[in-house]
């Protein structure tokens, strides 16, 4: 509702109540109140007058509505009345906890059991792929639903269109910014007035401004609910780099998603960039040739020996675990001969989690004791005074890390979270960050270390499926 629509439903509700005709300073009073026009006038106080009882009861009204509109508090309310995003109630919501996994009994070297692939989110995921790769063009899409299906007019510069997909309701338009650190998508469904908790929810402190799309009104914000991994709450994030606006034209609703870089568009460019929507032919920058950003590492590529072939360049039997997360395949071994050292890799299932290469990676050296290698071990000293490429692979962590010692069955080793990250300025530094987990330990003439990076698995875990190696 805008300020003249507001305007005249007052001055409406006013004179119904109390016509002007009735009340000699009625007139001026209602253009100054309703209007919110008063230039300092002198009243005339030379005649006095009388404000009946009903007309001053509802001057405290509209006094009261006009200030609604004009204080901070006030602005808070009017914001909270959206037509197209469902305000909550605070700006931390919980988050849904992940399924509990399933431990497995394996064969060591023995491929562990195919999963289930996950269905696909997208309807249209055979013929068009699924939202993670959409596919599609988009005259495809066009002739596989029933309402108008609209693109950009122009190609915000830098970004191309990656491809379409969807389902007989709602279809989505994927643009890239270059090697797919920024993007657009385009999200054009039938409006039918619902909104949806799980995906209309924006925070409580969530600004949200009226935009214009030539004659249609629309809603922008910046922000959305983000979270850590392993964190059960989502706390709303203003700050995060990307930015929403949603209109209907007809019976559709259009929600553009930007998420930057390069740079912010602000509600004014989204404006502009809505506009430029159209159903005819459009020319668009060919989707550029992959670059070292866009291709997707494949473990394989690496760790390409099978356990056999391993064992026989390292020159002895690999202990392996023999339970495992069921989150995790086998997918091979690779052999490091600077060091006879064998590295086997369990990736996250990815008939589950997608192209997510999250892994646990086992390092095996055969040393007859602890002495004998530097692999079994984590000592506290600087990573900046080690020798180029660490090649005797010893493992230091900070003084204030949280290095723990923890009990592998008789055995004892050190388990650590964090990890050093190179810095511009300072040299490395390290980053306690909690989705990096190592555990080192020696045990039975073998030096291990287990990492993983993901938040998946925890401690525990990694020392459960040490202990299970044979």
């Amino acid at each position: 509702m805008d300020n003249k629509n507001i305007q005249s439903i007052l001055q409406d509700a006013l004179e119904k109540e109390i016509p002007s005709s009735e009340v000699d300073l009625w007139q001026a009073v209602k253009a100054d109140l309703v209007a919110g026009k008063h230039q300092g006038e002198k009243m005339n106080t030379n005649q006095p007058r009388r404000i009946p009882r009903a007309a001053f009861a509802l001057l405290v009204i509209v006094i009261l509505l006009a200030l609604t509109f004009i204080t901070p508090q006030g602005r808070a309310f009017a914001q909270s009345i959206l037509k197209f995003f469902i305000r909550s109630g605070s700006d931390s919501i919980s988050v849904p906890t992940a399924e509990p996994y399933q431990w497995i009994t394996t064969t060591p070297s023995a491929p562990l059991p195919t999963s289930t692939p996950r269905p696909a989110e997208a309807a249209f995921a055979a013929e068009c792929g699924d939202f993670s790769n959409p596919s599609c063009s988009v005259e495809r899409i066009r002739g596989m639903v029933d309402f108008p299906v609209k693109e950009f007019g122009k190609t915000p510069e830098g970004f191309y269109f990656s491809g379409a997909t969807g389902g007989p309701d709602s279809v989505t338009l994927m643009y890239y910014y270059q090697e797919k650190n920024g993007s657009i998508s385009i999200t054009i469904e039938r409006w039918t007035g619902a909104l949806s908790p799980q995906s209309d929810l924006i925070g409580s402190s969530a600004e949200v401004e009226k935009v214009q799309v030539s004659s249609l009104e629309g809603e922008y914000y910046k922000g959305v609910f983000a979270y850590e991994d392993g964190s059960d709450t989502a706390t709303w994030d203003a700050d995060f780099g990307n930015e929403t606006l949603r209109w209907v034209d007809g019976d559709v609703s259009y929600t553009i998603l930007y998420f930057y870089p390069p740079i912010p568009m602000g509600k004014e460019g989204m404006a502009v960039l809505a506009e430029t929507m159209t159903t005819e032919p459009v020319e668009k920058l060919p989707t550029p040739t992959p670059g070292a950003f866009d291709m997707v590492w494949d473990p394989r590529d690496m760790y390409n020996l099978s356990i056999p072939e391993a064992e026989e360049k390292a020159g002895f039997t690999l202990l392996l675990p023999t339970s495992l997360p069921d989150i995790f395949i086998l997918v091979g071994a690779h052999y490091e001969e600077e060091n006879n050292t064998v590295w086997v890799y369990y990736q996250l299932d990815p008939n589950q989690w997608g192209d997510n290469t999250n892994g646990l990676v086992l390092r095996e050296q055969s040393a007859p004791s602890p002495e004998d290698s530097t692999l079994g071990d984590i000592t506290i000293g600087d990573y900046n005074t080690l020798p180029e490429g660490n090649p005797e692979n010893l493992m230091v962590v900070p003084a204030d890390a949280k290095l723990e010692t923890v009990q592998i069955g008789p055995n004892t080793g050190k388990y650590i979270e964090g990890v050093w990250s190179g810095t511009d300025c300072c040299g490395w530094q390290w980053d306690p960050m909690p989705f990096m987990k190592t555990l080192r330990w020696w045990a039975d003439g073998r030096a291990f270390e287990l990492s993983y990076t993901g938040t998946e698995i925890g401690k525990d875990d990694m020392v459960r499926i040490a202990e299970s190696m044979k």
